[in-house]
């Protein structure tokens, strides 16, 4: 009887004990302290452009936008679409219309300096005469542009051309006798070279209906691309360098009305027409449709300027594994709509 009493004891002991061990093990990796999150630390800037010509910088990891420069010169008025690079200079057209006259500015990344000049149209262009495009061309290291007559007239019925421009001496030339016009196109809203064949995002109206067009400019011939699946086509076109792959935002037509100038990030095979959506991202909109996205050849990453949940991000792309990334503007009021990603400095 005392033994049945004496084990039943110690079993309840031995219960009470491991219990109690297992509450001060639990209690240990309770109070453990949780391991810090790294902070972000930035391996590249990205260079963004208002349209007065203000310069700031925008961290690749923390979203820290600082105001770094200005480029003397610009008003306000900078074609977005007509910004490009080739190593480290970077350039940038600015319209201005009393009186007429197209500036092309040469900002140099290194030293910071810029030099400008007003380019000449050849003579069978008209005084206000305005480039909608601007792509470098690194086969012919120099510049190639589409032009559009009375950029200030919605309704011209100028021809609408491809010039090139020397970067050494600004000499504008009539390169190509592709005339969109007579296609039946007014705007042209955003390009990629790639080759000699400049893909276009263009509008027949004020209506946003755009096509995207393929001018050969080796053969003097464009066509249109279809583009299938996307109601509203794609524009902010961004090229990578390689391959016929272009990265671009779809707009969503009749979008919710809390998120104005929705978009979906795709890209597009320009030989065999194949588009693909970027998949689970968020609902994101654009700060503006005409211009370009920017790739990071170091990072191998495309870089853009976009919104969603009522701020502003740094939206990442890398082709090479499908990924994508949006870091938050910390201060989303310092910078603006009017605002491109241009360039990038190594950190």
């Amino acid at each position: 009887m005392f033994s049945k009493i004496f084990r039943s004891l110690l079993m309840s002991a031995l219960l009470v004990f491991l219990f109690s061990c297992s509450e001060e093990d639990s209690s240990a990796e309770e109070e453990k302290p949780s391991e810090t999150p790294e902070e972000a630390v930035d391996s590249f800037d990205y260079i963004a452009l208002q349209n007065d010509g203000t310069l700031y910088t925008i961290g690749n990891n923390t979203g820290q936008v600082t105001q770094t420069d200005r480029i003397p010169g610009i008003e306000f008025n900078t074609i977005f679409n007509s910004v490009t690079s080739s190593g480290s200079k970077i350039f940038i057209y600015e319209h201005r219309f009393d009186p007429p006259k197209g500036i092309l500015y040469i900002y140099d990344k290194q030293s910071g300096k810029t030099v400008s000049a007003i380019l000449d149209f050849p003579e069978e262009f008209g005084e206000n005469t305005a480039l909608m495009s601007l792509d470098w061309d690194e086969e012919s290291k120099n510049l190639v542009g589409i032009t559009r007559e009375d950029l200030d007239l919605p309704t011209s019925v100028k021809p609408v051309k491809v010039v090139r421009i020397e970067p050494d001496t600004f000499k504008v030339t009539t390169t190509s006798e592709v005339d969109l016009h007579s296609m039946g196109y007014s705007n042209v809203y955003s390009t990629s070279l790639i080759g000699q064949k400049i893909y276009a995002v263009t509008l027949k109206n004020s209506n946003w209906d755009p096509d995207l067009l393929e001018i050969d400019l080796e053969n003097d011939a464009a066509e249109v691309l279809p583009v299938t699946g996307r109601e509203a086509g794609i524009t902010n076109l961004g090229y990578s360098g390689n391959g016929h792959t272009l990265f671009g935002f779809s707009p969503v037509p009749n979008s919710n009305s809390n998120l104005m100038a929705e978009v979906r990030p795709v890209t597009f095979n320009v030989q065999d027409g194949t588009v693909k959506e970027i998949s689970k991202v968020p609902r994101i909109s654009t700060l503006n449709f005409a211009h370009k996205t920017f790739y990071n050849k170091e990072a191998k990453e495309f870089a853009e300027l976009i919104g969603a949940d009522n701020k502003k991000h740094l939206f990442k792309y890398r082709p090479s594994t499908g990924e994508y990334e949006m870091i938050e503007i910390p201060d989303p009021n310092s910078i603006f709509s009017v605002v491109n990603i241009i360039g990038v400095t190594e950190l």
